[in-house]
């Protein structure tokens, strides 16, 4: 029995956002929860929509506010707080279920070194049934379609070890087009007649975890794997979707870094292969699961951490490990200072420049990344007031050392003072480039009277 520590200062987003759908119809919290020992209901008893808006759900939200949360106390996704610093506070009451991770099916095709979700950790005793059926996944989605902004399809077990998961994945972004719908897998239970659906399905974003640049690396961690058929695999992927002329499926490459694999050699080897074949994003994850395997070069504060850190999966959306590939600009204004009076909208002519080598696309097939210049208000001391304040569309698509003038309108401001706009370049509905180490440009902005 777990003894709730109390003292312990914490706060967590996942439960005032997303949810976790298991395969067997019992929903948790968070990823971080594989064997589902913390459930928040069940899909067999309640619709999502009950077990959101529940008592119980309601009741760690409101003692999250509060700095602590028993439910949470053995979760690894909770971000512990400083002596000082104050609570986060958010709505208990919160009406849409904005995002879910669905598990389409816990069984996989490979058994990863020592992971908590491989054939031998016991996981598949958790779930009383291994694979989500498509029609409970319809009831699902006809429940929560129109109003959820992103399904991530996966959590434990591989997703394309279900068969009908095309099915399934074709199914979602017909009918609610709306939803960025993302996958993760190892591939290598994917065809090309599966890949030619999945690119024509529309699908967002796929992520394959190939941890090294050979078959003898790879399979250290990917225990079964088979390193040249998931490199095909990707291709084919890049291959179908540059025929329709389309940005996705948006094509990432993660390689979990251990003791290994950390090499340069190594970890340069991969930056030429995702070149050669063509990937959009290649980042390294850092990891000390299981521990005996870790890296003690990447490990968070190290010098080596630091060197690639906006290469690093979840230090940023848009952070990349191939130099062709990144988004990187170089912006500049010439006025020193802006000076607007109140109530008044003002125009600033911004030059950039794509410094990175990735395309920066103007229209889009999904609606999203699309790149567009975007200003951010601070008030004089820096606090971010709006992070959104302004955007501004490119007058065309702009390759590798291509240069543009945009004209961009702050908005006016009720309120006389001294404020700062740090402008920016944005892949819409992804991340800012700033991120990803791009270089931003700062302006003072007096409001007067």
């Amino acid at each position: 029995m777990t003894v709730c520590n109390e003292k312990t200062k914490f706060t967590c987003d996942w439960i005032f956002n997303r949810l976790v759908v298991l395969s067997d119809g019992k929903v948790v919290c968070g990823c971080a929860d594989p064997y589902g020992e913390r459930p928040l209901g069940n899909l067999k008893e309640n619709k999502i929509y009950e077990i959101w808006n529940s008592k119980k759900v309601k009741e760690i939200r409101k003692e999250l506010n509060e700095g602590h949360c028993c439910f949470c106390d053995n979760c690894g996704l909770k971000r512990l707080l400083k002596e000082d610093e104050e609570i986060p506070q958010q709505p208990v009451d919160v009406k849409i279920l904005p995002r879910i991770f669905f598990e389409p099916t816990v069984l996989c095709n490979l058994s990863c070194f020592k992971a908590v979700c491989n054939q031998e950790s016991g996981i598949l005793n958790t779930r009383e049934r291994k694979q989500f059926p498509i029609n409970e996944l319809k009831s699902l989605m006809e429940e929560m379609g129109e109003n959820l902004i992103r399904l991530d399809f996966f959590n434990y077990g591989d997703p394309f070890v279900h068969p009908q998961a095309v099915e399934m994945i074709e199914y979602i972004k017909e009918k609610f087009p709306h939803i960025y719908l993302y996958t993760s897998t190892n591939g290598l239970m994917l065809n090309n007649e599966k890949i030619k659906r999945l690119v024509t399905s529309g699908i967002d974003e796929i992520t394959f975890s190939v941890d090294g640049p050979d078959q003898r690396t790879y399979v250290r961690y990917r225990k079964g794997g088979d390193f040249n058929k998931v490199l095909r695999i990707m291709s084919k992927f890049v291959e179908e979707r540059n025929k329709l002329g389309r940005e996705v499926p948006f094509i990432n490459w993660r390689y979990i870094i251990f003791k290994w694999n950390d090499s340069k050699n190594k970890m340069n080897k991969t930056k030429r292969l995702a070149k050669r074949i063509g990937v959009d994003r290649l980042t390294w994850e850092i990891t000390d699961h299981p521990s005996e395997a870790a890296s003690e070069k990447y490990q968070i504060g190290t010098r080596s951490w630091e060197k690639i850190y906006n290469e690093i999966w979840d230090s940023s959306q848009i952070g990349n490990a191939i130099k062709n590939k990144r988004f990187y600009a170089k912006i500049k204004i010439h006025i020193k200072d802006i000076i607007t009076k109140i109530n008044n909208q003002t125009s600033i002519d911004v030059f950039v420049k794509n410094t990175g080598g990735a395309l920066w696309r103007k229209k889009t097939f999904s609606g999203k990344r699309m790149i567009r210049l975007g200003a951010q208000l601070f008030d004089r001391n820096k606090n971010l007031i709006e992070l959104n304040y302004a955007r501004a569309f490119l007058n065309k698509a702009l390759k590798k050392g291509e240069k543009d003038i945009i004209k961009i309108v702050l908005p006016p401001l009720s309120d006389s003072g001294k404020y700062f706009i740090k402008f920016d370049m944005v892949s819409e509905g992804v991340d800012w480039f700033e991120s990803g180490g791009s270089p931003v440009v700062w302006k003072n902005l007096s409001v007067i009277s």
